[in-house]
């Protein structure tokens, strides 16, 4: 999970407290944070229990970082028992709210057929929406999806090696290594881009820099 622990301003000293008495009076912010701090065990005790009990309420409420977080415990096993069913049911909401967390986790679920039915075109749907809203993982993994034939016609070398470069491009310009990686071996072997070494050389320094040395597919 990515999202901020804590929501709002709270006085440190009473913050435990004042959060407490909040969410018991039916603020979902304050709702959100007590399932927030007994998730990570933040000033209380770690107990995935509370933590669903006080996402739920707030989820309930449209809080789409509680209904996020919700999905993760579900789809991970946490505290509650693991249903990817449950999971999309809180992911769904969550990125129907443009919450790009829930939207990449989306298209996972769809692109490996876990907890939904194999659907390549809504996993494309799901990681394009997060990735227009700048995240790397489905950046990539448009890339990936575009490179290996799996969105258009294998028979459309161009359009699929243009979407594979841009979306490569887009991941690789905030720090994915695996994008760096897979966008030199593209200027380097002319894979749908014209041969480029000194490009090809930039990007593959890059992504070693962070310890990729191997190709990722």
């Amino acid at each position: 999970v990515t999202i901020q622990i804590v929501k709002g301003n709270m006085n440190e000293k009473n913050e435990h407290n004042e959060i407490i008495k909040a969410a018991e009076q039916g603020d979902a912010i304050s709702q959100y944070n007590l399932g927030a701090m007994y998730d990570y065990g933040e000033g209380v005790e770690q107990n995935y229990w509370m933590a669903e009990k006080w996402y739920t309420l707030a989820a309930r409420q449209g809080d789409a970082d509680a209904q996020y977080n919700l999905g993760v415990m579900y789809h991970n096993g946490q505290g509650p028992l693991e249903n990817h069913k449950t999971a999309f049911k809180w992911f769904t909401l969550a990125a129907d709210q443009g919450h790009a967390d829930a939207q990449y986790n989306l298209g996972f679920m769809f692109a490996k057929g876990k907890g939904v039915p194999q659907n390549i075109k809504t996993a494309v749907n799901w990681f394009t929406l997060a990735a227009e809203q700048g995240d790397t993982d489905s950046q990539y993994n448009l890339g990936q999806m575009y490179r290996e034939g799996k969105v258009l016609p294998q028979n459309d070398k161009t359009a699929l090696s243009w979407f594979a470069r841009s979306w490569y491009t887009k991941a690789a310009e905030q720090g994915h290594s695996k994008a760096q990686y897979n966008l030199a071996t593209m200027y380097s072997q002319g894979d749908g881009v014209p041969v480029c070494d000194k490009t090809a050389a930039k990007w593959f320094t890059l992504a070693a820099e962070q310890g990729e040395d191997g190709p990722q597919y």
